[in-house]
């Protein structure tokens, strides 16, 4: 979204608030679309919004920070805000024993997922943590795994062992690795991988065919790498916002 926006109608912006990063997405001519302005702190988002708001219809938030909400919510008055809590999910699409504590965001990515196959869905998301979580054929989320992200992986011997190489985000052809960064790669790399892969075979056995989407920034990199067949959705979130707010 740029300043020229403001020629065109205005838009309703989609904001992932996460722990670590804040999205921005909207429909251009019914395609979905990411704002590239890197939003590296909520103070940013508020002041690039109010440049923004001649091109800005309203906006729904989804956050996992209700500060970074509330900041938002008292400096951002022109226009309404819909921020999209777990309270408002109906008991009966949760199959959670602790709801409250629930990030908003594992329960919109599945719901993205399920809107547009209308079947059981296990979504990947590979940001700085990593979920696997699970929504079954009747929409009901049904929980899921937290586990490290790749990059918190990957970067768990900078401090530590800061003499171990770097390493690309491979797993070798051969086991075991014949090299220091072949090592490294299959107790990191395919670490994590391993992590995935046995998790999604969990929820196979468990509750039977699904589809599986990966999205989130280490998505690209796990999709080369994992065993079951995928789709990669970069807005899955924003899709999932979309289909809480029309029911």
């Amino acid at each position: 979204m740029s300043k020229n926006d403001s020629e065109n109608s205005k838009k309703t912006l989609f904001l992932d608030i996460g722990n670590s990063s804040i999205k921005v997405g909207f429909r251009n001519n019914n395609a979905w679309e990411k704002s590239t302005d890197n939003f590296k702190s909520v103070t940013y988002l508020i002041s690039w919004l109010n440049q923004h708001k001649d091109s800005i219809q309203d906006l729904v938030v989804a956050s996992v920070r209700k500060d970074h909400f509330e900041l938002l919510k008292n400096q951002v008055t022109e226009f309404e805000i819909k921020n999209i809590e777990i309270s408002e999910v109906p008991e009966h699409n949760l199959n959670y024993e602790t709801p409250k504590t629930l990030g908003i965001d594992r329960f919109l990515g599945c719901l993205g997922a399920y809107a547009q196959e209308k079947q059981s869905v296990v979504v990947v998301d590979a940001g700085s943590a990593c979920t696997i979580d699970i929504m079954n054929e009747n929409g009901v989320y049904q929980g899921g795994v937290i586990m490290p992200g790749l990059q918190s992986i990957l970067n768990i011997f900078k401090t530590s062992a800061p003499e171990l190489p770097t390493i690309e985000t491979e797993i070798p052809t051969k086991f075991p690795g014949k090299s220091t960064a072949e090592s490294l790669q299959w107790g990191q790399v395919a670490f994590f991988v391993d992590g995935i892969n046995a998790s999604l075979k969990r929820y196979q056995e468990s509750f039977g065919d699904f589809s599986l989407y990966l999205t989130g920034g280490d998505a690209s990199a796990i999709s080369k790498l994992i065993s079951m067949n995928s789709k990669r959705d970069e807005f899955l979130i924003f899709k999932g916002m979309e289909a809480f707010i029309r029911g």
